[in-house]
């Protein structure tokens, strides 16, 4: 059986069909490029990239060469964001951006994806 959990990723079909989907889409090189843009001229298109990366960027899903230093990558502009005045004169942008880092930082820690901030950032979004 292909199926070792839960989760709809967690399984060999589904970890092929994403392989496949990042190899002929190349998704996972425009979230890079939006990321390493300067959050001056990009903090939008920072936010959107890092909002693929919070929903995509998993074990079986995202690249697995690629995923860390991405995750990194997000969590350093995502924090470069939230410091430029156009958010930080905002404290409910700035707190939703620390949400949306402290999903990512989590990946990097091995926490349990249905930890706190992950599941505040999902319910912000499906309020939203």
């Amino acid at each position: 059986m292909g199926a070792w959990d839960l989760l709809p990723w967690d399984n060999d079909g589904a970890a092929d069909w994403f392989g496949d989907l990042f190899d002929d889409s190349e998704l996972a090189v425009r979230v890079e490029t939006a990321l390493a843009a300067d959050p001056e001229d990009a903090h939008e298109e920072i936010r959107a990239a890092a909002a693929l990366l919070i929903m995509l960027g998993r074990t079986y899903i995202w690249p697995v060469d690629r995923i860390d230093a991405t995750i990194r990558l997000a969590i350093d502009k995502l924090k470069q964001v939230a410091a430029l005045e156009v958010y930080a004169e905002s404290p409910d942008f700035v707190d939703a951006i620390a949400g949306e880092v402290a999903v990512l930082e989590s990946r990097l820690s091995d926490e349990s994806p249905k930890s706190n901030a992950a599941t505040a950032v999902w319910q912000s979004w499906q309020d939203g």
